[in-house]
């Protein structure tokens, strides 16, 4: 009998959970709270890893004077929520790497985060992919959620992705994820009903490897 779970954590969900939990209501749970029977990734994924680090390393290169809160906060925490604010609040332009921007018990980290001289936003996500999955589709779509409600202001909420070998293409998602607000609410709903319940029986199938390798194969195999 799995022992049902109560959660009271800083935040309960970031782009990644969130996009775990369309996959699988069990990767969701179990990334939640049996993070360590994850099999850690095999020497290909860390290599598309270090590729996706470097191509967004390039792109945040073209924005020169950027403050990255990441090196000042490794890990997320209050305090990291709170600087990003404050540094929002102030006067004028700037561009934010790795802000911490939360709504509810959502957290998102966004990677490129310009406030302009009026007072509104240009977001920009960076994936290595040169295509677009359902994975990149919903993770655009919960930090559009985040943003929207916390910052309000936002005037282009744009995908970076890879052209050929290193070029890079930028496309304003805004009017896609606008639409998507209303799914995001609801599968949030279900997910935090999936985090205070049992750990979920889901068969093996499809969604352990689409659209990405499920961590858990290895636990949920020995459950057969």
């Amino acid at each position: 009998m799995f022992k049902k779970r109560s959660y009271t954590p800083f935040y309960n969900f970031s782009k990644t959970s969130f996009v775990r939990g369309i996959q699988c209501r069990k990767i969701l749970f179990l990334d939640k709270y049996k993070s360590s029977l994850k099999t850690p990734p095999d020497a290909e994924t860390r290599a598309r890893f270090a590729s996706g680090i470097e191509f967004e390393a390039r792109y945040k290169s073209t924005f020169p004077g950027a403050v990255n809160m990441k090196e000042r906060f490794k890990y997320t925490s209050p305090e990291y929520v709170e600087a990003t604010s404050q540094l929002l609040g102030n006067e004028g332009e700037v561009t934010v790497f790795e802000a911490a921007i939360m709504f509810k018990d959502v957290l998102v980290l966004t990677d490129v985060l310009r406030k302009n001289a009026d007072g509104t936003y240009d977001i920009f996500e960076v994936k290595h992919s040169d295509k677009v999955n359902t994975a990149i589709e919903w993770d655009l779509s919960v930090q559009y959620y985040v943003c929207k409600n916390a910052l309000r202001n936002i005037r282009t909420f744009n995908l970076v992705n890879r052209v050929g070998e290193a070029d890079f293409a930028v496309t304003d998602y805004k009017a896609f994820v606008e639409e998507r607000l209303p799914e995001v609410e609801a599968y949030l709903t279900e997910f935090r009903q999936v985090l205070q319940g049992f750990e979920p029986e889901v068969p093996m199938g499809p969604q352990c490897e689409e659209p990405y390798k499920c961590d858990f194969q290895d636990y949920c195999k020995k459950l057969r």
